[in-house]
């Protein structure tokens, strides 16, 4: 009965699922950093995880900068990372059925939802590719991710602004993280490539902002797509 429920209603369930996602990432991955076997890339006597000198991918080390098997660390922060990566399956295929009254959107909305799915197949990738080992590759992956990731939004917020059933609230959700996207990049490409203390805080801080700023626009989506859903299933 639960099962034919949630067929029934699979967009309900993929707006709540891309509420979940974000949200357990933010927890799980907050005690990953409790259980980080310590180092930064400056210094690898650091003990623990430090917040504003570490990354994201640190966590998901098979062997932290420390030097120490990083097995906890890893294993919360690849199941969780890869959660995330999942919820955003549903949401691709639930976003532009919300656009099917007008062929131009629709069409707009499906080439983003094609690039997002082009995407979470990178997420995944640099997921399963530890930067201690695979090195290169991970970053490969990680910097697909974002470049694809922000093509996506873009045809989303086209799509959203355009709409008048869609609220402009979410597209200029939509905005605010393409220029904070912008912002990252311009700072990432500022920094001299030699690692100094200072220019790892500000990666590792604006990382921080960047990713927690990806996360609350899609917990926002996630709610306005559900309150759309809801609203469609009581009509």
């Amino acid at each position: 009965m639960v099962l034919l429920k949630l067929i029934k209603n699979w967009k309900l369930f993929a707006s709540l699922f891309i509420i979940f996602g974000p949200a357990q990432y933010i927890i799980l991955t907050a005690v990953a950093m409790l259980f980080y076997a310590g180092g930064t890339m400056i210094d690898p006597l650091s003990p623990g995880y430090y917040f504003w000198g570490n990354f994201f991918s640190d966590l998901g080390r098979v062997i932290a900068l420390s030097g120490a098997p990083n097995v906890v660390s890893f294993t919360i922060f690849t199941i969780t990372a890869t959660l995330l990566s999942l919820s955003f399956i549903p949401f691709a295929f639930v976003i532009s059925s919300y656009f099917k009254s007008d062929k131009k959107q629709y069409l707009v909305a499906r080439i983003g939802s094609l690039i997002c799915l082009t995407s979470i197949i990178f997420l995944i990738a640099s997921i399963l590719t530890p930067w201690d080992v695979f090195d290169r590759m991970h970053l490969m992956f990680a910097n697909l991710f974002n470049i694809t990731g922000v093509l996506g939004i873009v045809f989303f917020t086209i799509a959203v602004l355009y709409n008048k059933d869609y609220p402009n609230l979410y597209g200029f959700v939509y905005i605010a993280l393409l220029i904070i996207a912008v912002i990252y990049t311009i700072v990432l490409i500022s920094i001299p490539k030699s690692i100094t203390v200072d220019g790892l805080i500000i990666q590792a801080s604006m990382q921080k902002f960047s990713q927690y700023s990806f996360l609350l626009c899609f917990l926002i989506q996630g709610y306005g797509a559900w309150k759309l859903q809801k609203y469609k299933i009581s009509i």
